[in-house]
């Protein structure tokens, strides 16, 4: 059945389009129509092409749906089952397989680093998984290494002298690192013995319902994917460059849903894809203090904690509530879960720069 699609609004050749995945009638509030005109809003305000959402309560999903356009060259409209390139939230899902294999005794969390993938240099030697999933190992890149070909070039691209390898001592500072979380993919080749988005099939994305999330493999042809922006010249958009995301998929190279992105939320603190221990454990706070690094350049405003995976933090009423948001190719994303209140946001726009951390918490807002 073709989702309900209405057009609510034209300025010139850009007409506002909104289009929404009808969930079974549930009673929760609000209704569907003030979350679209939500999304209405966000989209006038940040000038984004396209944002869509979903939102599920007490474990149902109730709305899925977007405003604008997915694709703006052939005017597509956004819904709640367009595919982007979800950046960083890809990090919970990997967060999930670690939690899965650990919650087997395949793994432990405080288990070496180097003892999975043996070719990485001595100075990383006392890098453990945990410091990995909670951005404290001190892992960098080595200058230059950007471009990634091989899973090989990728553990070769940590600097070899040695005092390099590091930023800091691990467990000492907290610095955000995309690639530490990608040797994750070779963790867990390594215990399951299978390839990485074969046990993610099998073991997140199949139980949880995500029918339209996969890895970000560029010679693939992918149904309903959108496109990123990012602003041109008197509110005008441009296509984004895209980066190349090979043996990049651990920490920012997923494609995903709104509709998706939910159900793992709603997976998770259904006990879907693990035990109540194991969620619990990646749910626990890890740093009571979060330490930024600064001695090499500016740093971002670090999160308020700092969980297995997620990011932690209260919103204005006080409630606890996870995240992860990504940023990449034009496309950003945020996944928010709030346990306690059997809660979960996602929301998706196709700008860069797009405060999505800050638009789902406006949708979250709604449901106090």
């Amino acid at each position: 059945m073709t989702p309900p699609r209405v057009t609510v609004g034209c300025l010139g050749a850009c007409a506002v389009v909104v289009s929404a995945v009808m969930a079974p009638i549930v009673l929760a509030q609000p209704d569907q129509g003030a979350i679209l005109d939500r999304l209405g809003e966000i989209r006038r305000e940040t000038g984004a092409p396209g944002v869509m959402a979903a939102v599920a309560v007490e474990g149902t999903v109730i709305f899925a749906g977007g405003v604008g356009w997915a694709e703006l060259e052939n005017q597509v409209p956004a819904s709640g089952v367009t595919v982007h390139n979800i950046g960083s939230v890809s990090k919970v899902v990997t967060t999930v397989a670690v939690m899965q294999l650990a919650e087997q005794s395949q793994l432990k969390l405080d288990d070496r680093l180097q003892h999975y993938i043996p070719t990485l240099p001595a100075g990383v030697k006392d890098v453990t998984l945990r410091h990995v999933l909670t951005h404290t190992s001190g892992l960098r890149l080595d200058d230059g290494r950007e471009k990634i070909s091989s899973f090989d070039e990728l553990v070769e691209a940590t600097p070899r002298s040695p005092n390099a390898p590091l930023l800091f001592s691990p467990g000492s500072f907290w610095a955000y690192s995309s690639y530490a979380f990608n040797l994750l993919q070779a963790v867990i080749e390594s215990v399951s013995g299978g390839g990485f988005e074969d046990y993610l099939q099998l073991n997140v994305w199949g139980p949880a319902g995500m029918g339209r999330t996969s890895l970000d493999i560029a010679s693939r042809i992918v149904p309903r994917r959108g496109s990123g922006y990012k602003p041109g010249k008197g509110g005008t958009h441009i296509n984004s460059p895209s980066l190349d995301l090979t043996f990049r998929y651990a920490a920012d190279g997923m494609l995903s849903t709104v509709q998706d992105l939910v159900r793992l939320g709603v997976a998770i603190n259904a006990n879907v894809l693990m035990s109540p221990g194991s969620v619990a454990t990646m749910h626990r706070l890890q740093l009571e203090e979060i330490r930024l690094f600064t001695g090499d350049g500016p740093t971002p405003e670090g999160p308020t904690g700092q969980a297995i995976g997620w990011l932690m933090n209260k919103d204005g009423i006080g409630r606890s509530y996870f995240y992860q948001t990504g940023m990449i190719n034009g496309v950003s994303t945020v996944l928010i879960n709030y346990p306690a209140e059997h809660l979960v946001i996602a929301l998706i726009a196709n700008l860069l720069p797009f405060d999505a951390h800050k638009a789902g918490q406006s949708i979250a807002g709604m449901y106090p």
